[in-house]
């Protein structure tokens, strides 16, 4: 039967099978006292022939039938491995794998190759387990170190296992001298959400300063300190931390200032959440601070000041969530053909941020309507933002 084989997947092998004839051609003349013509088995030719008529997986069993493994074809015998594993055939991959290590012949150096492939093997399988104790086994031999750290740092990752990846990650750091401070920071604030989630907030708050004392920036560690001292009724402390991420990173404004001001409210400090807002709206202009503003004006004044006060600022900074926030205003001030024509308006603009998402990956650019600290899609860590714009903030 004849597989539907891209044709970008069979030339690896159409190489390799031009390669293995020249390698058994020069084995067997090497083998003759005098030099000859290359002759290669019938067996070559069968392949040969599987491979022209892309039987991919039949050429390959017959090319590896061919080939011992020892010194000179253990290369080629982990290629074949390495090639499977990218077509997806995982199990082929680890058989191969696995036989280039079970020969007792191999050096040292080409025993740890082969070693090092089978993990990722293992790995692309889903065996976490399995693939984690090579790397291990990789890193005690002073083989693949940076590669097997960065695998290993991907398992526990994956296995919400913290405390490892943060002994990893340091690791890594000392092997590449490349910093890992700001995915460091983000494994002491799961650990600190883990201990908040279960009472201990003493513990949490631990966690939230080693995230700090790592990387100084993280939005996360600010914002995670800010909302757990919040519900500990600190609001002092909270608003310390929430103030801190408009030098961290002002685009994550908008993440802290609903609570900020919440915050201000517990402390009776209504000055200073007018004298916040104006500065944000001075300096940045985002639509959060922009609506906050009005709703500020609503209670101090009335509705007709907060709509005017939306409508001079979506004249220099246009917004889907401004105009309908204008309308819901506005509406309660309206009457007859204003009010229904309003109310379509409305209408439509609910209809436009139904389904529109709030975040965006600066990496990948995943979209989401929720905030995720590492990415789903391309697995970066603070990659993700508040979208700007007409459509977002």
């Amino acid at each position: 039967m004849i597989d539907n084989t891209p044709l970008f997947i069979v030339l690896p092998f159409v190489l390799l099978a031009f390669m293995l004839g020249i390698f058994i051609g020069r084995r067997k003349s090497e083998n003759k006292s005098a030099p000859s013509p290359y002759t290669l088995s019938s067996d070559y030719f069968k392949g040969l022939n599987y491979l022209l008529n892309e039987q991919t997986d039949k050429a390959i069993d017959v090319f590896v039938g061919m080939l011992e493994v020892g010194e000179e074809t253990v290369d080629t015998h982990i290629s074949l491995g390495n090639l499977y594993r990218q077509r997806g055939e995982v199990e082929q991959a680890i058989k191969i794998h696995q036989n280039v290590i079970a020969k007792p012949s191999l050096s040292l150096s080409k025993r740890n190759d082969a070693l090092y492939e089978l993990a990722r093997d293992f790995m692309n399988a889903g065996l976490l387990d399995r693939a984690e104790n090579l790397f291990h086994e990789l890193i005690q031999k002073q083989s693949h170190v940076p590669s097997a750290l960065k695998f290993l740092l991907s398992i526990y990752q994956q296995e919400h296992d913290w405390e490892n990846s943060i002994l990893i990650a340091k690791k890594l750091e000392a092997a590449t001298n490349i910093s890992c401070s700001q995915q460091v920071a983000h494994f002491y604030c799961e650990l600190a959400l883990i201990n908040y989630k279960s009472g201990h907030s003493t513990a949490a708050l631990k966690q939230v300063k080693k995230a700090l004392g790592t990387d100084k920036q993280s939005v996360r560690a600010s914002i995670l300190e800010g909302e757990i001292n919040q519900n500990l009724g600190n609001c002092k402390a909270a608003t310390r931390a929430y103030r801190r991420v408009e030098q961290q990173d002002p685009l994550m404004i908008s993440e802290v200032l609903e609570s900020l001001l919440q915050c201000y409210k517990e402390l009776n400090n209504t000055k200073e959440i007018k004298t916040y807002l104006e500065h944000v709206l001075n300096k940045y202009a985002g639509i959060t601070s922009i609506l906050l503003y009005a709703q500020q004006i609503q209670q101090t004044s009335n509705d007709k000041s907060a709509a005017l006060f939306i409508v001079n600022s979506l004249r220099k900074k246009p917004s889907i969530r401004g105009l309908n926030t204008l309308i819901d205003i506005s509406l309660d001030f309206t009457k007859g053909t204003a009010h229904d024509n309003l109310l379509i308006l409305q209408e439509i603009t609910n209809k436009l941020l139904e389904n529109k998402p709030v975040y965006h990956c600066t990496q990948c650019g995943f979209n989401s309507k929720t905030m995720y600290w590492h990415c789903p899609s391309c697995k970066s860590w603070s990659s993700i933002k508040p979208i700007q714009g007409i459509e977002g903030e």
